[in-house]
């Protein structure tokens, strides 16, 4: 995606290279997913340490992704994108992969923690967070290095998704004789986030020459899967699970989502009959941008509509950021 034109004169350059560096504008889909998982399940603010545990975690876990993808891809840019922060001198090198790994540590202790504090009648002892962060920081240090040149980059980079999802709700699922219990309307959901984020990544593959036209096709098919699966989550949920939801399932969320995604499936469909690095870009940011109001809706049947208008607001400093920033 082409760099932004808005300039950092008005601010510390080494400030905007970070900020640049980390890619500011989507920790906002981080913060609504996990947020989303969370009020799912708890429906509400059942233990504030843990939501609170869980979002420093996710932002921490998704901010070493960001670097150390940079560190790793440091050679190349120098060659493509010496505008990018470690090859203009905006950040060091040194300075980069210490951040990154020490956000990737934190990341996984403060998600391992989480399980185990504010234990009491709302929320009881669980391991499951603590595999999860684990798992994601695997995940992204994978991604970021050995498999990010090969075809399964996009299904890792959806697998750092759903583990993302996952993680806002490990730490407010039921647990059944010393074992987590996850919902299938749950793994449904974080499966369809996945699902979205692959096609989104995807799609992106040789975004600077244009796009090839398999990976737009096969982007777009995944994208709608994403959706599909998103929407109808909630309707693998039991009678019983239901009864826990602020708002029950029904053929009106299914229908909200699809709306939802109308502006972003009509991009993607536009790519493939014209595509451009400025169109790819535009697709991949407004893709990345709708996971926002799909949390929320997440949030609102889960906790109802104060939560899910409070998840859905992350939109606006989002698209403020976005504006002046890369979000790829």
């Amino acid at each position: 995606m082409a760099e932004s034109a808005a300039s950092p004169s008005s601010q510390s350059p080494t400030l905007f290279g970070w900020m640049q560096l980390v890619r500011l504008p989507t920790v906002f889909t981080i913060l609504a997913d996990v947020s989303g998982a969370y009020l799912l399940v708890a429906g509400g603010l059942v233990s504030p340490a843990r939501f609170a545990m869980v979002l420093l975690a996710g932002v921490c876990l998704y901010w070493a992704g960001m670097v150390l993808n940079d560190v790793f891809d440091v050679e190349k840019d120098r060659r493509e994108r010496p505008q990018r922060p470690i090859p203009s001198g905006a950040v060091s090198l040194f300075a980069a992969r210490r951040a990154g790994w020490v956000l990737l540590i934190i990341g996984v202790i403060v998600g391992a923690a989480s399980g185990y504090v504010d234990v009491g009648d709302a929320v009881a002892r669980t391991w499951l967070p603590a595999a999860v962060s684990v798992a994601l920081a695997c995940m992204i240090v994978t991604y970021d290095g050995p498999l990010k040149p090969t075809p399964y980059a996009p299904a890792a980079m959806g697998a750092c998704r759903f583990l993302s999802f996952l993680l806002g709700a490990s730490v407010v699922l039921p647990v059944v004789n010393g074992a987590p219990e996850i919902p299938r309307f749950v793994w449904s959901a974080a499966l369809g986030f996945g699902v979205y984020v692959m096609g989104i990544t995807t799609l992106a593959r040789d975004e600077a020459m244009g796009g090839d036209p398999t990976n737009r096709r096969t982007g777009l098919a995944l994208i709608l899967i994403g959706i599909l699966m998103l929407a109808f989550a909630p309707g693998l949920a039991t009678k019983e699970q239901q009864l826990g939801l602020a708002v029950r399932p029904s053929g009106q969320f299914a229908i909200m989502m699809v709306l939802i995604a109308v502006p972003v499936v009509i991009r993607a469909a536009r790519l493939q009959v014209r595509s451009s690095p400025k169109a790819i870009g535009m697709t991949i940011r407004a893709a990345l941008l709708t996971i926002i109001p799909f949390s929320a809706a997440f949030a609102f049947l889960g906790a109802g509509q104060e939560w899910g208008l409070a998840v859905f607001a992350l939109v606006a400093p989002a698209i403020f950021l976005s504006a002046k920033l890369q979000v790829t």
